[in-house]
Formats: structure tokens, C-alpha cells, sequence
């Protein structure tokens, strides 16, 4: 039996994935010192904000980073999982910066959630096609 292709694409997002989770933990870190508030955000709008910056990318990053891991595993095209991947992290920075600007609608936020929920949405339906080819076969 060959051993199936490493992920090598999912890799590569998987890194990018991490890099933003330095950056957006690190605008955490740096409200919370300017702040004085270790646990939870006292109160404070602008840290609350930053704290779910944060919570709503780590809400999402696991969850796409298996699916694409497992899309390129599986077979899936090799320009797909690029495609996902670009499309993720460009829709977790725009979500990023919508979301820590203000709390209210914004086309960052609205164009964030619509490209990584299009992203879990491809991922997943590809990734039930190219499996139930070999589960039903």
C-alpha cells in the first residue's frame, strides 16, 4: 500500500495559521499590559474586543486547518487546498482587523466570517465527495 502524500500545502497554512495567532496573542498581551488586567477584561471595552479577536480566530483555525490537512491527504487538487488556505487566512485577517476597529457591522468582519465559513463549506463538501468515492465504492 503507498503511503499517501504528506500535506505539504496544508503545512504551509497551517504555518501562516501560527504566525497570526503570534500576532493577534501578542495585541492581547499588549492590551492587557496597558491595561493592568491579567483575567478576563475587566470591564475594559477595547481589551474585550482583542480578547475575542483572538477567541474568533482560535474558534475557527483548528477546525479548517484538519479539513485542509485531510483534503490534501484524501486527493483533493493541490490549487484547491491553496485556494482554501489563501482564502482562510485572508478572511481571519479581514475578520481581525473589522472586528478589533469596532463592534459593529463592518465590511472586515462581514467579509471575514463569509470567506472562512466558504472555506469550511468547500473543504468539507470536496472532501465528502472524494470520500464517499472510496466509503461507497
Amino acid at each position: 500500500m503507498a503511503m499517501p502524500a504528506l500535506p505539504f500545502v496544508a503545512a504551509f497554512y497551517a504555518a501562516l495559521t501560527g504566525l497570526l495567532c503570534v500576532v493577534l496573542s501578542t495585541l492581547v498581551v499588549r492590551q492587557r499590559m496597558q491595561t493592568r488586567i491579567s483575567i478576563g477584561d475587566g470591564g475594559d471595552a477595547s481589551l474585550g474586543r482583542m480578547a475575542r479577536v483572538f477567541g474568533n480566530f482560535a474558534e475557527y483555525a483548528a477546525l479548517v486547518l484538519v479539513l485542509l490537512a485531510l483534503l490534501e491527504i484524501c486527493g483533493g487538487p493541490r490549487w484547491l487546498v491553496h485556494a482554501l488556505g489563501a482564502c482562510f487566512i485572508v478572511g481571519r485577517v479581514a475578520h481581525a482587523y473589522g472586528l478589533s476597529s469596532t463592534l459593529d457591522i463592518n465590511a472586515g468582519r462581514s467579509a471575514g466570517i463569509t470567506l472562512t465559513l466558504l472555506t469550511i463549506l468547500v473543504a468539507s463538501g470536496t472532501l465528502l465527495v472524494l470520500v464517499a468515492r472510496k466509503v461507497f465504492a
